[in-house]
Protein backbone atom coordinates (compact mmCIF):
# COMPACT_ATOMS: atom_id res chain seq x y z
CA UNK A 1 0.00 0.00 0.00
CA UNK A 2 1.15 3.49 -0.99
CA UNK A 3 1.55 5.83 2.34
CA UNK A 4 -1.36 8.35 2.03
CA UNK A 5 -1.37 12.06 3.63
CA UNK A 6 -4.69 13.22 4.49
CA UNK A 7 -5.64 16.70 5.41
CA UNK A 8 -8.38 17.73 8.08
CA UNK A 9 -9.11 21.78 9.08
CA UNK A 10 -6.51 22.48 11.19
CA UNK A 11 -3.99 19.12 10.59
CA UNK A 12 -1.86 17.33 8.21
CA UNK A 13 -1.42 13.93 8.30
CA UNK A 14 1.38 12.25 6.90
CA UNK A 15 3.77 9.01 7.69
CA UNK A 16 6.55 9.43 10.23
CA UNK A 17 9.89 10.01 9.14
CA UNK A 18 13.37 10.17 10.27
CA UNK A 19 12.70 13.68 10.87
CA UNK A 20 10.43 12.80 13.02
CA UNK A 21 12.19 10.81 15.25
CA UNK A 22 13.31 13.28 17.96
CA UNK A 23 9.75 14.47 18.35
CA UNK A 24 8.53 11.00 18.59
CA UNK A 25 10.76 9.98 21.50
CA UNK A 26 10.53 13.74 23.30
CA UNK A 27 6.48 12.82 23.68
CA UNK A 28 6.68 9.62 24.34
CA UNK A 29 8.84 10.73 27.72
CA UNK A 30 4.99 11.96 28.99
CA UNK A 31 3.99 9.21 32.13
CA UNK A 32 0.51 9.07 30.32
CA UNK A 33 1.50 8.04 27.03
CA UNK A 34 3.79 5.27 29.42
CA UNK A 35 1.11 4.54 31.22
CA UNK A 36 -2.10 4.18 28.45
CA UNK A 37 -0.24 2.42 25.45
CA UNK A 38 1.98 -0.05 24.34
CA UNK A 39 5.11 2.08 24.24
CA UNK A 40 8.43 0.64 25.91
CA UNK A 41 8.52 2.11 29.34
CA UNK A 42 11.64 3.66 29.62
CA UNK A 43 11.36 5.06 26.16
CA UNK A 44 15.04 5.39 24.88
CA UNK A 45 16.04 7.05 21.71
CA UNK A 46 16.53 4.10 19.91
CA UNK A 47 12.66 3.01 20.03
CA UNK A 48 11.65 5.98 17.81
CA UNK A 49 13.96 5.15 15.65
CA UNK A 50 12.80 1.45 15.19
CA UNK A 51 9.45 2.45 15.49
CA UNK A 52 10.48 4.85 12.10
CA UNK A 53 12.40 2.30 9.92
CA UNK A 54 11.36 -1.01 10.92
CA UNK A 55 7.22 -0.53 11.74
CA UNK A 56 5.96 2.39 10.17
CA UNK A 57 7.24 2.04 6.57
CA UNK A 58 7.03 -1.79 6.30
CA UNK A 59 3.40 -1.74 7.44
CA UNK A 60 2.61 0.68 4.99
CA UNK A 61 4.41 -1.53 2.01
CA UNK A 62 2.84 -4.97 3.61
CA UNK A 63 -0.33 -3.57 4.10
CA UNK A 64 -0.86 -4.81 7.47
CA UNK A 65 -0.69 -1.20 9.71
CA UNK A 66 -0.93 2.52 8.01
CA UNK A 67 0.30 4.90 10.54
CA UNK A 68 0.12 8.76 10.07
CA UNK A 69 2.03 11.49 12.53
CA UNK A 70 -0.67 14.26 13.04
CA UNK A 71 0.83 17.50 12.39
CA UNK A 72 0.00 21.14 13.30
CA UNK A 73 1.38 23.64 11.38
CA UNK A 74 4.36 21.44 10.52
CA UNK A 75 4.95 20.38 14.24
CA UNK A 76 4.59 16.35 15.09
CA UNK A 77 2.02 16.84 18.21
CA UNK A 78 0.31 12.80 17.86
CA UNK A 79 0.66 9.28 16.20
CA UNK A 80 -2.09 7.46 15.12
CA UNK A 81 -2.92 3.88 13.43
CA UNK A 82 -4.84 1.40 11.58
CA UNK A 83 -3.23 -1.78 12.86
CA UNK A 84 -4.03 -5.39 12.84
CA UNK A 85 -5.71 -5.10 9.29
CA UNK A 86 -7.07 -8.25 7.59
CA UNK A 87 -9.78 -9.58 6.43
CA UNK A 88 -11.78 -6.38 6.15
CA UNK A 89 -10.98 -5.14 9.89
CA UNK A 90 -8.38 -3.00 11.70
CA UNK A 91 -7.77 -1.39 15.13
CA UNK A 92 -7.29 2.32 15.92
CA UNK A 93 -4.56 2.74 18.26
CA UNK A 94 -3.29 6.57 19.17
CA UNK A 95 -1.08 8.82 21.50
CA UNK A 96 -0.66 12.23 21.42
CA UNK A 97 1.22 15.51 22.88
CA UNK A 98 -0.09 16.79 26.17
CA UNK A 99 0.63 20.02 25.53
CA UNK A 100 -2.16 19.53 22.51
CA UNK A 101 -4.66 17.19 24.19
CA UNK A 102 -8.40 17.99 25.29
CA UNK A 103 -8.72 20.53 22.17
CA UNK A 104 -10.56 18.06 19.43
CA UNK A 105 -7.11 17.51 17.77
CA UNK A 106 -7.16 13.90 17.80
CA UNK A 107 -10.84 13.50 17.42
CA UNK A 108 -10.46 15.46 14.59
CA UNK A 109 -7.43 13.04 13.42
CA UNK A 110 -8.68 10.15 13.99
CA UNK A 111 -12.22 10.97 12.38
CA UNK A 112 -10.19 11.51 8.88
CA UNK A 113 -8.34 8.15 9.55
CA UNK A 114 -11.73 5.88 10.49
CA UNK A 115 -13.20 7.91 7.23
CA UNK A 116 -9.91 6.30 5.10
CA UNK A 117 -10.23 3.04 6.77
CA UNK A 118 -14.01 2.91 5.50
CA UNK A 119 -13.23 4.57 1.82
CA UNK A 120 -13.26 2.32 -0.51
CA UNK A 121 -9.90 0.97 -1.89
CA UNK A 122 -10.36 1.22 -5.73
CA UNK A 123 -7.92 4.17 -6.77
CA UNK A 124 -5.99 4.01 -3.02
CA UNK A 125 -9.12 6.17 -1.37
CA UNK A 126 -9.48 4.03 1.45
CA UNK A 127 -8.76 0.49 2.46
CA UNK A 128 -12.48 -0.61 2.28
CA UNK A 129 -12.49 -1.69 6.09
CA UNK A 130 -15.82 -3.59 7.45
CA UNK A 131 -15.43 -2.87 11.04
CA UNK A 132 -12.45 -0.87 13.24
CA UNK A 133 -12.15 -1.95 16.64
CA UNK A 134 -10.82 0.13 19.65
CA UNK A 135 -9.58 -1.33 23.03
CA UNK A 136 -7.64 0.21 25.85
CA UNK A 137 -6.23 -1.05 29.34
CA UNK A 138 -10.00 -0.37 31.37
CA UNK A 139 -9.62 3.28 33.06
CA UNK A 140 -8.63 4.83 29.90
CA UNK A 141 -10.96 7.46 30.06
CA UNK A 142 -9.15 9.81 27.55
CA UNK A 143 -8.70 7.36 25.01
CA UNK A 144 -12.31 5.88 25.64
CA UNK A 145 -13.88 9.67 25.56
CA UNK A 146 -12.63 9.98 21.95
CA UNK A 147 -13.39 6.77 20.74
CA UNK A 148 -17.02 7.30 22.24
CA UNK A 149 -16.85 10.89 20.36
CA UNK A 150 -16.13 8.84 16.65
CA UNK A 151 -19.31 6.85 17.15
CA UNK A 152 -18.09 3.36 18.68
CA UNK A 153 -20.27 1.75 20.23
CA UNK A 154 -18.67 -0.32 23.57
CA UNK A 155 -18.70 -3.57 23.42
CA UNK A 156 -17.69 -5.00 26.85
CA UNK A 157 -14.78 -5.55 29.15
CA UNK A 158 -12.05 -8.29 28.82
CA UNK A 159 -11.41 -9.24 32.24
CA UNK A 160 -7.67 -9.94 32.77
CA UNK A 161 -7.35 -9.65 29.18
CA UNK A 162 -3.70 -7.91 28.86
CA UNK A 163 -0.30 -7.55 31.11
CA UNK A 164 0.19 -4.44 32.18
CA UNK A 165 3.62 -2.87 32.10
CA UNK A 166 4.29 -4.08 35.72
CA UNK A 167 3.87 -7.47 34.54
CA UNK A 168 0.22 -7.68 36.11
CA UNK A 169 -3.22 -8.93 34.33
CA UNK A 170 -5.27 -5.97 34.04
CA UNK A 171 -8.84 -5.73 32.52
CA UNK A 172 -8.95 -3.74 28.85
CA UNK A 173 -12.46 -2.18 27.53
CA UNK A 174 -13.23 -3.15 23.70
CA UNK A 175 -15.53 -0.93 21.15
CA UNK A 176 -16.35 -1.40 17.45
CA UNK A 177 -17.40 1.03 14.42
CA UNK A 178 -19.05 -0.76 11.51
CA UNK A 179 -18.89 0.78 7.96
CA UNK A 180 -22.44 1.19 8.16
CA UNK A 181 -23.03 2.18 11.56
CA UNK A 182 -24.48 5.53 12.60
CA UNK A 183 -21.66 7.72 13.77
CA UNK A 184 -23.62 9.27 16.35
CA UNK A 185 -21.85 9.17 19.75
CA UNK A 186 -24.00 6.85 22.01
CA UNK A 187 -23.79 6.40 26.35
CA UNK A 188 -20.82 3.75 27.42
CA UNK A 189 -21.12 2.45 30.46
CA UNK A 190 -17.73 2.90 31.45
CA UNK A 191 -18.15 6.27 31.08
CA UNK A 192 -19.88 9.61 32.56
CA UNK A 193 -22.49 11.20 30.77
Amino acid sequence: MIPVTLHTDRLVLSIPTSADIDAIFEICQDPEVQRWTTVPSPYRREHAVGFVERVVAPGWDEGRETTWALRLNGELIGVLALFGIADGKAELGYWMSPAHRRRGLLHEACRAVVDFGFASSERGQGIGLERISWRALADNIGSASVARSLGFRFEGIIRLGTVAKDGARVDEWVAGLLRTDDRTPVAWSVLPG
